[in-house]
């Protein structure tokens, strides 16, 4: 009687255990960060970030993707180093849980301003732009 309950026990252990894990897994969101800014501005990197932390180093013609915990997020890009500076600008997104999110990268460049951020799009337009991005996997 005791091999039993201990095997049934185990079992209902087991199961609660994978159904959590289940649910960390489905409480993520996708966030790609994409970028295709053209000529000018194309030797440098540009620096993301999520909520004000350093995320990565993304290069012309690159996408990268990352898993987010859902809820409110803000992102941003910036020319040069990893902590974020002041007058950068910031996106604000509440990310549901399981679904995808496509940042696209703009730099608007002037005789006075240059300016990079990004920007939401829809799925259908970063899906035609992915086909000419390659993936950084590394993302230092």
């Amino acid at each position: 009687m005791k091999s039993i309950f201990t095997s049934v026990l185990i079992i209902v252990i087991a199961s609660v255990t994978a159904a959590q894990s289940t649910d960390t897994a489905s409480a993520k969101s996708k966030v790609y960060f994409l970028r295709n800014t053209g000529y000018i501005g194309s030797a440098a990197a540009f620096k993301t970030f999520i909520d004000d932390q350093f995320l990565c180093r993304l290069n012309n013609k690159r996408y990268t993707v990352h898993e987010v915990s859902s809820g409110k997020h803000t992102f941003s890009v910036q020319f040069g180093g990893t902590t974020l500076k002041e007058k950068a600008e910031r996106f604000e997104l509440t990310l549901e849980p399981g679904k995808s999110y496509y940042l696209r990268v703009v730099f608007k460049n002037g005789a006075f301003v240059n300016n990079v951020y990004c920007e939401e799009i829809t799925e259908n337009t970063a899906k035609k732009e992915l086909e000419t991005l390659k993936e950084d996997t590394k993302c230092e």
